[in-house]
């Protein structure tokens, strides 16, 4: 826009303002107007924030319905060292039609041999694709083998953890992966830690992108991976995953 039409638009806008000043200073003058009605618009978003550092965590008010279990789970898991059966995790998810799960047993390499570690895998439609959950639950926190004798134990770290699950069970050889800076995320109405990621160019498997985030209920381990194939579909769907995790009610009972 040139100098003489931003000046023009200028003079415009100050003319306006003074139009409007005084049709409000007659409408005063006139008599008290009533007071306007509050009204509020909610306006959907594709691409909520998924870091909640600064924002309030909600409280849960209703009891979500768990996974129809009518549904038969026939999706395959793309993941190596599975032990071929697996326990339901204590928690409730709200999940949308179509979607089906797996449980099943990680055999996690430790300095001691291959450890279990349950897995519940979820997969289903979302926009753009086909939306996938996989979580790894009651596994043993990574902790510094280098302890000196006499110090306490590190607290758990599911930052270092997920890190280390990522590496070993999500990412398959002849990949490139990458995960960005450490950030706050939502499981439930409780806060978690954990990053976003991303797995490109394998040589079996298609492209994806998500996050992980970790969270310990009651000394029990949980780290929730989301992410979506094609990598496409993470453009639109990460709202849709979010209210998955939103929606999570974890029942365990007290020891």
């Amino acid at each position: 826009m040139s100098q003489h039409a931003v000046r023009s638009t200028l003079h415009f806008q100050r003319i306006w303002h003074c139009v409007c000043l005084v049709t409000l200073l007659l409408i005063a003058a006139c008599g008290p107007t009533a007071e306007p009605t509050p009204t509020a618009t909610l306006v959907p978003s594709s691409t909520p924030t998924l870091d909640v550092t600064q924002t309030p965590l909600p409280t849960l008010t209703e009891t979500p319905p768990p996974l129809d279990v009518t549904q038969e789970p026939t999706v395959v898991l793309q993941i190596t060292q599975l032990a071929g059966s697996g326990d339901a995790p204590p928690l409730d998810m709200n999940f949308p039609p179509g979607w089906a799960y797996r449980y099943d047993n990680y055999l996690l390499p430790d300095v001691d041999g291959l450890r279990p570690v349950q897995i519940a895998y979820y997969e289903g439609p979302v926009t753009g694709g086909t939306g996938k959950i996989l979580i790894f639950w009651a596994f043993p926190n990574m902790v510094d083998p280098f302890t000196q004798q006499g110090e306490p134990i590190p607290e758990s770290d599911l930052w270092s953890d997920g890190l280390r699950l990522f590496r070993l069970a999500m990412v398959d050889r002849g990949c490139n992966s990458g995960t960005d800076l450490k950030r706050t995320y939502r499981i439930g109405n409780l806060s978690a830690s954990g990053t976003q990621f991303s797995i490109i160019d394998c040589p079996e498997s298609p492209n994806t992108r998500g996050w992980f985030a970790g969270v310990r209920v009651k000394d029990i381990n949980f780290v929730f991976f989301v992410y979506a194939e094609p990598i496409e579909a993470m453009d639109t769907a990460d709202g849709e995953l979010q209210a998955i995790l939103d929606s999570a009610i974890f029942r365990i009972p007290d020891q």
